[in-house]
């Protein structure tokens, strides 16, 4: 990476690369363009956003397609699997929310949208009534179990697509990155 150090050029390149459209191949393109040009001034933070930004939007088209009508967000569907994986195990709004490092307000969004959709069902628990439990509905439960395998498929189509720019030594190494990036905030 460069270090161009002019205010405002990762903003730039950034939102020309969040610009593009909804397909994830010309944002990659652009960002690429503007790594390879020097347009960006070193600045981790924005290209993380950025490869999540990507991720996520991939992740929503891919979900978009299997489950048309549903209108499930990237956030959205890692929760109802999460509560698919959990079933028969007791799982707050709060522990999803450490989990995920989702702020509460963004974690009540999602848990209203998915109430909405019918897809999962809100309790307390008995022993402190400020405790919101989460479980897939019986409709929510249909759903992930009938669409599960190929929504493991999805995911893990992504995670390859993740790492399928680097060696396999490297890719162990990005992970590790990754984590101690996590764990350094």
């Amino acid at each position: 990476m460069s270090n161009v150090n002019a205010e405002g050029e990762t903003m730039q390149w950034l939102q020309g690369a969040m610009s593009v459209g909804d397909s994830v191949e010309p944002a990659m393109t652009a960002v690429r363009n503007a790594v390879e040009d020097g347009q960006d001034d070193g600045n981790l933070a924005s290209l993380i956003k950025v490869a999540n930004t990507l991720i996520e939007r991939e992740l929503n088209n891919r979900v978009a397609e299997l489950l048309p009508g549903l209108s499930l967000t990237g956030p959205q569907i890692t929760l109802l699997v999460y509560l698919y994986d959990s079933k028969g195990r007791t799982v707050t709004q709060k522990e999803v929310a450490d989990r995920f490092v989702l702020s509460h307000p963004t974690m009540h969004g999602i848990v209203s949208r998915l109430e909405r959709a019918k897809l999962v069902d809100l309790s307390h628990l008995n022993n402190d009534r400020r405790q919101v439990v989460l479980s897939l509905s019986e409709h929510g439960f249909e759903t992930i179990d009938r669409h599960i395998d190929e929504i493991r498929a999805i995911l893990n189509d992504i995670n390859t697509r993740i790492v399928s720019g680097i060696g396999e030594g490297e890719s162990e190494h990005f992970v590790s990155a990754l984590s101690r990036i996590i764990r350094s905030f």
